[in-house]
């Protein structure tokens, strides 16, 4: 047994936390699901015992998805870090997040530039195509000018944003850097979204199906690794079988 940190949203939209013991990441999110809590985040290390075929499992999903995400999502190092930012699913108030979304993320000041470029800050989440106009590809070109900074202030939701809006900033300039056009990365950040999606829903597709012929654990075993390997590249998380 191991023990896990979570962070959750209570009823009241307070963020709070709490630790419970479990055999891993996958069962102290089965165990909190059972009590009603769905935690947006489980912080722990799994031990290496725990259900050997499914921990066999788990580990093929997370080096395919790991591959997967060399492949499709390229991250950049934090501006005066050593440690990497990459595009993942914003975890914090989901009020704040789909607020943020809808409004162009206005509360955290970017710029036109980088408004654009937040569409494509989250993996696996449908982004409309836009054809790239002189003036957007102007205003993508201006905004690597300057660095993209959170302030201390910041809601958490508005600071991961940041950083992984400047994170695609750097892969623009080292892409512009190799003598790319930033016609052609606004391209491939489409091209990278639509692929992102299809993985999603291909993954969701095959535990659709699998409701149908395996048995429940077998299903939650095959959501587990799912899971498993969504997270490692930063897409989101399948709905648990169990809910309608």
């Amino acid at each position: 047994m191991a023990k896990y940190h979570y962070f959750y949203q209570s009823k009241a939209n307070e963020n709070l936390d709490g630790w419970v013991a479990a055999k891993s990441r996958d069962d102290a999110y089965a165990q909190l699901r059972k009590v009603g809590i769905k935690p947006y985040k489980v912080v722990g290390k799994d031990p290496l015992a725990w259900k050997r075929w499914t921990a066999i499992a788990v580990l093929a999903c997370a080096l395919l998805g790991t591959v997967l995400y060399i492949v499709i999502s390229p991250g950049s190092r934090r501006p005066g870090s050593d440690s990497q930012v990459f595009r993942h699913q914003i975890y914090g108030a989901e009020s704040v997040v789909r607020n943020g979304m809808s409004t162009e993320w206005a509360a955290c000041g970017l710029d036109e530039g980088e408004k654009f470029l937040a569409r494509y800050a989250q993996p696996g989440l449908k982004v409309a195509y836009v054809r790239p106009t002189a003036q957007m590809v102007a205003a993508v070109d201006k905004s690597l000018g300057s660095r993209l900074a959170a302030a201390d202030l910041d809601l958490i939701e508005y600071r991961q944003l940041k950083e992984i809006v400047e994170s695609i900033k750097d892969e623009l300039r080292r892409y512009k850097g190799q003598g790319g056009k930033t016609e052609g990365f606004i391209e491939r950040l489409q091209e990278r979204q639509s692929q992102e999606v299809a993985y999603y829903l291909a993954a969701n597709q095959e535990l659709e199906n699998a409701k149908k012929t395996m048995s429940e654990d077998d299903v939650y075993s095959l959501w587990s690794a799912k899971n498993a390997e969504l997270r490692a590249i930063g897409l989101p998380m399948l709905k648990d079988p169990g809910d309608e």
